[in-house]
C-alpha cells in the first residue's frame, strides 16, 4: 500500500493529504501488532502517532485496506498451506492474535487452489527479496478485487501452540517435533 515515514508532525499533515484516511499506523521495528492502530482522521493520526512513537521512533503510515488477511509459512523454500486470520475486531492486532477466543483461523484458506498458489508464489518472492532463509512467514491482505496486498516478512515467527507456522505446518502433515527438526535442518543448511 501506499506509505510513508512519520518523522514529525508536519509529516501527519502530509500524509493525510498525499495517502488519505483511512491509515494504519505502526511502529517499524515492533512485531505482534504492538502499537499499531487504524486512523481514521487527523486527531485518530496524531493520537495512533504517539502511540506508535512509544514503541519505535521510526513510524510508518500505510494506507489502510479492507479485506481479508491471509498469513503463508515459508519452509525450507516451499510455502506451506495458506491461513485465513479472521477477528472481529478492526485488524489482526494483538488482542486478536493473543488474548481473543474469537479469532477465526480457516485452513484451507479458502482461496481457489491456483490463487492460493499465485498468493505463495508471491509470499516467496517476497521472503526471498528481503534476504530471508530458512523459515519464516509472509502475511498479506487482499482488497476488493482480491488482488493481494504485502504487509511484512516475518523471519522470527512465534512458535507457540497458538502460532500460524505451526498450524500450517499441521495442516501440511507435520507434527510439532517434525517442525522444529526441519527449521533446525534448514538453520544448518543456511
Amino acid at each position: 500500500p501506499a506509505f510513508m515515514v512519520l518523522l514529525n508532525t508536519e509529516d501527519l499533515e502530509q500524509a493525510a493529504t498525499n495517502i488519505g484516511f483511512p491509515l494504519m499506523v505502526k511502529p517499524a521495528r515492533e512485531g505482534s501488532s504492538i502499537g499499531m492502530a487504524r486512523a481514521n482522521n487527523i486527531d485518530e493520526l496524531r493520537a495512533a502517532w504517539n502511540t506508535a512513537r512509544e514503541y519505535d521512533d521510526l513510524v510508518i503510515v500505510e494506507r489502510w485496506i479492507s479485506g481479508k488477511e491471509y498469513t503463508c509459512a515459508i519452509l525450507a523454500g516451499e510455502a506451506l498451506p495458506m491461513i485465513r486470520l479472521e477477528t472481529p475486531r478492526g485488524f489482526y492486532d494483538y488482542t486478536a492474535k493473543y488474548n481473543s477466543n474469537s479469532t477465526l483461523y480457516h485452513c484451507p484458506c479458502g482461496l481457489e487452489p491456483a490463487k492460493e498458489e499465485e498468493f505463495q508464489e508471491l509470499a516467496l518472492k517476497a521472503f526471498v527479496s528481503v534476504g530471508a532463509s530458512g523459515w519464516g512467514r509472509v502475511d498479506l491482505l487482499t482488497d476488493a478485487d482480491n488482488e493481494p496486498w504485502l504487509l511484512e516478512v516475518n523471519t522470527a515467527p512465534g512458535m507457540t501452540d497458538h502460532s500460524l507456522v505451526p498450524m500450517a505446518a499441521r495442516a501440511a502433515g507435520m507434527d510439532f517435533p517434525g517442525l522444529v527438526l526441519r527449521i533446525l535442518q534448514t538453520s544448518v543448511k543456511y
